[in-house]
């Protein structure tokens, strides 16, 4: 099991890779969260290492601080649409702030020596959870999105639970190690990855690609968007999540102004993430 320090620091260079994948796009602010959210944990990780943190429910505030920053880089995913996406920064950043307010009250006036939350928020925090979950469960990032929500539950345990299920000093590294394995299984996936392919099979790959990191919420809104304007065009297709399909078994083939139609609305929908 790596150390904090060392799980962190793996974690940020896996994070910059990330970057790099994702420059032009609107995902660039929901990875930069994630470098922020990645630089708290490795503060509380070196300032317990070296004994800075206060004890007691002081160091439960900050690491769970630094917990719900996680949350910041897929609620961001939510608002990743021009031209909205820069107001939407605002908006992640006061629910982080929203998540933090309870317990800066609970260590001003401590009414225990652990961080306590009422049921209500373990339920709010739980949803979240299951938020990020659901929106890349449907896609290729299934195995990258249950090690993230696995984290965050690690992360969170000491306030999600009533009572320590696991030793303090175990949080940090094993909810860092969940997340350096989604990092893995994203690159290895290779759902970032080029294609040479045309025509309808080109526009399959995009539509995929999109899919796959912008998650379900969005792409259930664009495949709503282009069937209802292929119903319009009366198109011989109908966009799947897994592609274009044929509308029926005796469909024609569509004609190369219909395939230029499609790609012309599947390219002005996606102009807005991409």
């Amino acid at each position: 099991m790596l150390s904090g320090g060392a799980g962190t620091l793996l974690l940020m260079l896996g994070l910059l890779w990330g970057l790099s994948k994702v420059g032009g796009t609107t995902l660039t602010a929901p990875v930069i969260w994630a470098i922020i959210a990645t630089i708290g944990l490795a503060l509380v990780a070196v300032a317990t290492s070296w004994g800075l943190t206060p004890s007691g429910i002081g160091h439960d505030v900050l690491q769970y601080a630094a917990a719900v920053a996680t949350f910041c880089p897929l609620i961001g995913v939510l608002g990743a649409k021009r031209p909205q996406n820069h107001a939407w920064q605002w908006v992640v950043l006061t629910l982080w702030i929203v998540l933090v307010w309870p317990a800066l009250g609970a260590w001003v006036t401590p009414m225990g020596s652990r961080l306590e939350l009422f049921a209500a928020w373990k339920l709010f925090l739980l949803g979240l959870i299951g938020l990020g979950l659901l929106n890349y469960l449907p896609t290729r990032f299934w195995l990258a999105a249950i090690n993230v929500a696995c984290g965050q539950a690690v992360l969170l345990s000491n306030v999600l639970l009533s009572e320590e299920m696991l030793s303090a000093e175990w949080h940090l590294p094993i909810g860092v190690s969940c997340f350096l394995l989604s990092i893995v299984s994203v690159a290895v996936s290779g759902s970032l990855r080029k294609s040479t392919a045309q025509g309808l099979e080109a526009m399959n790959h995009h539509w995929r690609a999109f899919r796959d990191t912008f998650g379900a919420f969005w792409g259930l809104r664009i495949l709503a968007r282009v069937n209802q304007t292929a119903k319009l065009r009366n198109w011989p297709l109908r966009l799947a999540w897994t592609g274009f399909e044929p509308t029926n078994k005796e469909s024609l083939a569509p004609t190369t102004e219909q395939l230029a139609e499609i790609e012309q609305t599947l390219a002005t929908l996606l102009r807005r993430f991409l």
